[in-house]
């Protein structure tokens, strides 16, 4: 089961824990929630992933490369995904050029061999560098400037001292490196960086500002509650700006007024508020 939609056990990653029923989203459902993206706002940013490897969804029919290639029929602007690049062979790199995607993330975590199998298990470090490098190269080839490339580094006490020669290799590559904080998935797993408590707390970026919709249509609080734990609304039944301006409203408003003792127990109780942010370095051209 893991496999059709994953294909790595991350060390950071609870995704092979989730309780939620593992899915893919259908195509009319999917499709209705770009067509009313598209009529507000054509500049929102889509993730096309809320967990799991998309890259699985290469051979499936409506592909991944479908559904890219449908939002940016509809005129959006800023679709994006992210991956672990270990299917990101040279047809996967065209078929994500082809369909237009503007901007790919991916997690590698580690610059050498060792520290990759400890941090990414199951996935294969060499291979995954080569197809990055495949991807930018291609890039070069067919002389277009999209997908930009975000190379990731989660940074933990495993992979803390190949930091530096991280950001030294990929900027050197051309791409941008994004060094990120680990996260918790709201308490699941050991996040010894998340050192704040309550008494500092701040309103949550991504309860602020994003909207995380599983593949059934269920909208939860942000994008670490992977087991929907608290659903603020349903976007198979409502429009997104309905759960916008009512169940999501409310959470923002707690939010706002620092009510956090109100929030919902998972959102209540989480402090990966404080990783919501990242650290980026590319080489000026």
């Amino acid at each position: 089961m893991l496999k059709k939609h994953c294909n790595l056990r991350c060390s950071m990653c609870v995704h092979q824990e989730m309780t939620r029923k593992k899915g893919v989203m259908g195509w009319p459902l999917f499709t209705k929630i770009i067509d009313e993206i598209a009529e507000v706002d054509k500049h929102a940013r889509v993730w096309m992933v809320f967990f799991g490897e998309a890259l699985l969804l290469k051979r499936r029919k409506p592909s991944i490369f479908d559904m890219i290639a449908y939002a940016k029929q509809k005129g959006l602007t800023d679709v994006v995904m992210n991956s672990n690049a270990n299917l990101l062979d040279e047809k996967a790199a065209r078929g994500l050029i082809d369909a237009g995607l503007d901007a790919i993330y991916i997690g590698l975590d580690a610059f050498c061999p060792e520290t990759y199998a400890k941090v990414r298990v199951g996935g294969n470090y060499e291979k995954t560098v080569e197809n990055v490098i495949g991807l930018i190269r291609l890039k070069k080839e067919l002389g277009v400037a999209k997908p930009e490339v975000y190379v990731q580094f989660v940074e933990m006490d495993v992979n803390a001292a190949e930091k530096e020669s991280f950001v030294k290799f990929w900027t050197e590559q051309g791409v941008t490196v994004k060094i990120r904080p680990k996260v918790s998935w709201a308490g699941s797993i050991n996040a010894p960086n998340l050192i704040l408590d309550n008494e500092d707390r701040w309103p949550c970026y991504w309860a602020m500002q994003t909207m995380s919709i599983t593949d059934t249509g269920k909208v939860v609080t942000c994008a670490v509650d992977l087991d929907a734990r608290y659903i603020a609304g349903d976007v198979s039944q409502n429009s997104l700006r309905e759960v916008w301006n009512s169940g999501l409203k409310e959470l923002r408003q707690l939010h706002v007024e620092k009510k956090f003792d109100k929030l919902p127990e998972n959102c209540r109780n989480c402090r990966d508020w404080q990783s919501a942010r990242a650290d980026y370095y590319a080489v000026n051209p």
